[in-house]
């Protein structure tokens, strides 16, 4: 028997919501029933671009009960747009972060609880092929105990291809970009347990693609060294300077026996290469970087648990305490000092939970 269709609703139409209708079209399971946006104009054009319903406030996208909200909106704005689906009852995919602060983050975890919902975020990609046989093949042992892992997040200037860069630098490259690695690389290990971090502002005006003068507000180069609770550290470099064509996405991970690359920790048709101690990497896994990005991963396994019910994997704990890693990056910079992470959560990578918390329950 043919699973039902899930019905999802988007909160915000900015620039990711197309790449988000577009990999949602490519999954017959879910299904784009209506869209909202505080710019009425923009919402109004998305939905008769993409024949769907455009609402006119959350009240309304409430009364027509979608299986799922995905919130869409800009990461200043994720905290107070998911607390409102959530008190309104509604099953929520946040884009990332979660919530700018842990104490925010924590609460939205409550909150779901509380309302007895779903609640997911964004990233996901690290459920796409390549990740996942990386994370496998960790876990497995085939290059033994991992003890130091490295990560590269060079996102270049956004002001050269986005028409309003203004949040991504409001945020700063770690909560834009670099929670994709953050949140892959938890799941595979476990939780963080200690981090330190330095910034600089490498390139502090930039001009925008209108001509207009853009001042950082938040520094553009990061280098933060994360502690796991298992021992193993991670050197993770994130910048809105450097471009991935010059320095690529890779997360490498080292071990006691030999070595494992993801080539590109945003796509799933990355290369894998390993390396045996002191021997040059070699191929594994070819990459293709021909198929379309896949945003809906995530919000695909939300729809799936639901219907399975079963625990999804992408969950709201596993997305707080990145969160909370994010926050002790930023403090730790302004500090000049280590910063305890004390947040836990079960890796979805572990033997399955059981699915009758009121935090799974369905809607």
């Amino acid at each position: 028997m043919t699973a039902p269709t899930t019905r999802v609703a988007f909160v915000g139409t900015g620039n990711i919501a197309g790449p988000y209708a577009q990999s949602l079209a490519t999954h017959p399971e879910l299904e784009l029933v209506g869209v909202f946006d505080v710019m009425q104009d923009k919402a109004k054009e998305f939905a008769a671009a993409h024949s769907v319903d455009s609402y006119t406030d959350l009240d309304a996208l409430s009364a027509a009960r979608p299986d799922i909200v995905v919130n869409l909106t800009s990461a200043p704005y994720h905290y107070s747009t998911t607390k409102a689906l959530l008190g309104h009852g509604l099953t929520v995919f946040s884009e990332k972060p979660l919530a700018m602060t842990a104490t925010e983050a924590a609460e939205l975890v409550d909150l779901a609880h509380t309302a007895g919902v779903r609640l997911s975020c964004a990233p996901s990609l690290w459920l796409g092929a390549a990740s996942l046989e990386t994370a496998r093949r960790v876990r497995a042992g085939e290059i033994g105990d991992v003890r130091l892992v490295t990560a590269e997040v060079n996102q270049g200037r956004i002001e050269t291809w986005h028409p309003n860069p203004d949040t991504f630098y409001q945020v700063g490259p770690v909560f834009d970009a670099g929670v994709y690695p953050l949140t892959y690389l938890t799941a595979v290990l476990g939780p963080i347990v200690e981090v330190t971090a330095t910034s600089v502002s490498m390139l502090p005006e930039r001009t925008t693609l209108s001509g207009e003068t853009l001042q950082l507000s938040t520094p553009d180069g990061w280098v933060v060294v994360a502690r796991f609770g298992n021992g193993a550290v991670l050197r993770l470099t994130c910048t809105f300077f450097v471009d991935s064509a010059t320095i690529p996405r890779a997360v490498e991970f080292h071990g006691v026996d030999g070595s494992l690359r993801l080539d590109d920790w945003l796509r799933a048709d990355a290369g894998i290469h390993r390396a045996e101690y002191a021997r040059k990497f070699t191929e594994l896994v070819p990459g293709e970087s021909t198929a379309d990005i896949d945003w809906c991963l995530g919000l695909a396994d939300l729809a799936a648990s639901i219907q399975e019910d079963r625990r999804h994997l992408v969950t709201a704990e596993h997305a707080a305490h990145v969160v909370e890693v994010l926050e002790a990056v930023k403090a730790s910079a302004e500090a000049g000092t280590r910063i305890a992470v004390t947040s836990t959560f079960v890796s979805p990578l572990e033997a399955s939970q059981p699915s009758n918390t009121p935090a799974f329950a369905d809607n």
